[in-house]
């Protein structure tokens, strides 16, 4: 796990998207969507629903972020 993964995971959560997030943050988007995985990968668990209209936190994915801010 990477600090900077927990960084843009709750940027994603905050923004609602991955366009919005890498757009506040500066970076491409492909880079936070493979980081996201890769995390998601690490820690064994599904923190973001996906869908055409964005991407919403799993109640797994809302006790990350709550972690991950504290």
């Amino acid at each position: 796990m990477n600090i900077l993964h927990m960084k843009y995971a709750v940027e994603v959560a905050r923004a609602g998207s991955l366009n919005k997030a890498a757009e506040a943050l500066l970076i491409a988007q492909p880079n936070i969507s493979r980081s996201i995985k890769e995390l998601e990968a690490d820690l064994g668990i599904t923190i973001f629903d996906r869908s055409s209209r964005g991407m919403t936190l799993t109640s797994e994915g809302e006790e990350f972020i709550e972690l991950s801010k504290g």
